[in-house]
């Protein structure tokens, strides 16, 4: 009897622990929340620092020492290509070298050569006639017909070597003249020579730069600087990007500018240039890229070697 008590006391503790846990096994008729996507794995907005610079900037130089006689270049000025700047004094020692470079008289001397080579070639074809006759009657010998035709050869072969010095000496007078037009302006020319050279706009842009030494009747050394001329619609931005942050750029991004000496404005740019090549630096360092953002500059309030902050947020 004790022993049934005991095996009827167990199956009833078996089914209430079945019971309780077919309970917790069972659905509440609720759908577990779907987990949002983590902000870090969206693109973070990448902010850096850059400067303003012209994409083309060209430097005029003095090509001797000489005194400037006018100057009509101004910093700002909107200039086209080869428009005059400023009018130099030739110096006298110049003056005579170009003046020999321009002379035609090489030209006229070898002219002079051809047309000698010329004669010599007509008077040895009328003796070579005159030697045939002669020949057929037994006068005149084979040995001076040949000599004779030896001659002519020879004369013949200096007036093709003329013409041939004739041709790179027309050649060289003609660069001589171009060349000395560009320094000097329109009064230089063959066998002419004027007293004032003149500096000219490299390309068409604005007066970026002057040499603050730079004034009417100063006397400069050669190879000094005189005028800096550059394109200033569009700009460009220069920055040196984290190795990170460069590689999350793509060219044709729009990126917002904004610069600390122009407080309260916003620009518009685009990137522009992201090289493959980082700039040098050691193992240990991390690589920074130099990157190119281009930036409109209409109305030419933007001036080189501004800084800017940039931002920029990539696609996602």
């Amino acid at each position: 009897m004790r022993q049934l008590v005991t095996l009827l006391a167990a199956i009833c503790l078996l089914a209430a622990s079945t019971a309780g846990m077919a309970q917790d096994k069972a659905p509440d008729g609720k759908q577990p929340a779907k987990q949002e996507t983590p902000d870090s794995f969206r693109p973070a907005t990448i902010n850096f620092s850059g400067k303003l610079y012209s994409p083309v900037k060209l430097s005029v130089f003095l090509p001797y020492n000489a005194k400037i006689t006018a100057l009509s270049g101004k910093i700002g000025q909107q200039v086209k290509r080869d428009d005059i700047l400023a009018r130099y004094e030739i110096p006298l020692e110049t003056r005579m070298d170009e003046k020999t470079k321009l002379s035609p008289a090489n030209i006229k001397e070898i002219e002079y050569k051809i047309a000698m080579a010329d004669k010599e070639i007509d008077r040895l074809s009328a003796k070579a006639k005159e030697l045939q006759a002669m020949s057929q009657r037994n006068m005149a010998s084979q040995q001076s017909l040949t000599m004779n035709s030896k001659e002519i050869e020879v004369y013949r072969k200096e007036k093709t070597s003329l013409a041939e010095q004739l041709t790179l000496a027309r050649e060289l007078l003609s660069d001589h003249v171009e060349l000395a037009e560009d320094r000097f302006g329109k009064a230089a020319g063959v066998g002419k020579m004027p007293k004032d050279g003149i500096i000219k706009a490299p390309t068409d842009g604005y007066v970026m730069w002057m040499n603050p030494e730079l004034r009417l009747g100063v006397k400069l050394a050669k190879d000094a600087e005189l005028f800096q001329v550059g394109k200033l619609n569009p700009m460009i931005i220069r920055a040196q990007v984290h190795e990170i942050e460069a590689q999350k750029l793509k060219e044709g991004e729009a990126a917002t500018v904004t610069f600390d000496s122009m407080p309260g404005k916003t620009y518009s740019a685009t990137v522009s240039r992201i090289p493959w090549a980082p700039i040098p630096s050691t193992l240990q360092q991390p690589s920074y890229y130099d990157v190119e953002l281009t930036i409109p500059n209409p109305t030419l309030e933007l001036k080189e070697g501004l800084k800017g902050q940039i931002t920029i947020q990539p696609d996602k």
